[in-house]
C-alpha cells in the first residue's frame, strides 16, 4: 500500500512554557489558542513552505537578515517565541537588582509601567512592543510594525500587538490587555537574558 511521505518540517511550533489554561484569568485559554495555535503556527507554516528542509539558518538569523519575502514571517515567529517565554503562569515581582535597574533607566518603577502601557496603547496593531538592552547598556522600549526587528537593542521581552493577541478577551482595549500581561510578565527571563 503506497504511503505519502510527509516533507521534513524545518520549524515546529515550540512548546509553551506553561499550560494553556494557566494564564487565566489574565488571558483565557481561547485567547492563547488563537494566538498560539493559529497565528504563531501560521507564521511557521509560511516559513516552512518557502524553505528547504535542510536550510541551516536559524529562526533568529532569518528574522534578522533573511530574504525580504521571508523576514516578516520569521520576525513574527521569533517574536512570538520571545513573547511566550516572557509570560509566567504564576505572577512574580522582578528581583530587586532588576527592579532597581528598570527604575533607574525609566525614572521609577511606576513610570516604567505607565510608559510601557502608553506605548502599547498608542501603537498601531501588528508587530511588537519590546523591552530591550541598548548598546549603551540602558534598558529601553521600542515598537516595531509587523515583520520588523527592533534595531539597536537586544530584545528581552516582547508584547505582541497583533489583534489575535487580545481581541477575544479585550476587544480593542489594549490598556486592559497590558494590565493582564503586566501581572504575568516573566521577569526571570529578563534577569537571565541580562545575566544579572
Amino acid at each position: 500500500m503506497p504511503t505519502t511521505a510527509t516533507p521534513d518540517v524545518r520549524f515546529e511550533l515550540p512548546a509553551l512554557p506553561f499550560e494553556r489554561h494557566s494564564l487565566e484569568p489574565a488571558l483565557s485559554r481561547a485567547q492563547i489558542d488563537l494566538l498560539y495555535s493559529h497565528y504563531h503556527r501560521q507564521q511557521l507554516t509560511t516559513l516552512n513552505a518557502a524553505l528547504a528542509a535542510d536550510d541551516p539558518r536559524s529562526l533568529a538569523t532569518l528574522a534578522a537578515e533573511g530574504p525580504a519575502q521571508l523576514r516578516p514571517a520569521a520576525v513574527q515567529a521569533w517574536g512570538m517565541t520571545l513573547f511566550w517565554h516572557g509570560l509566567a503562569a504564576r505572577p512574580a515581582a522582578p528581583e530587586a537588582v532588576l527592579k532597581a535597574r528598570l527604575a533607574h533607566d525609566f525614572g521609577d518603577w511606576e513610570r516604567f509601567e505607565s510608559t510601557w502601557r502608553e506605548r502599547v496603547v498608542a501603537s498601531a496593531p501588528g508587530g511588537f512592543s519590546w523591552l530591550g538592552l541598548a548598546s549603551d547598556e540602558t534598558l529601553t522600549l521600542r515598537e516595531t510594525p509587523a515583520g520588523d526587528m527592533p534595531s539597536g537593542i537586544k530584545p528581552l521581552l516582547a508584547i505582541a500587538l497583533c489583534e489575535e493577541a487580545y481581541r477575544i478577551d479585550f476587544g480593542d482595549d489594549r490598556s486592559a490587555y497590558f494590565t493582564a500581561l503586566w501581572s504575568r510578565l516573566n521577569w526571570e527571563t529578563v534577569t537571565l537574558l541580562l545575566d544579572l
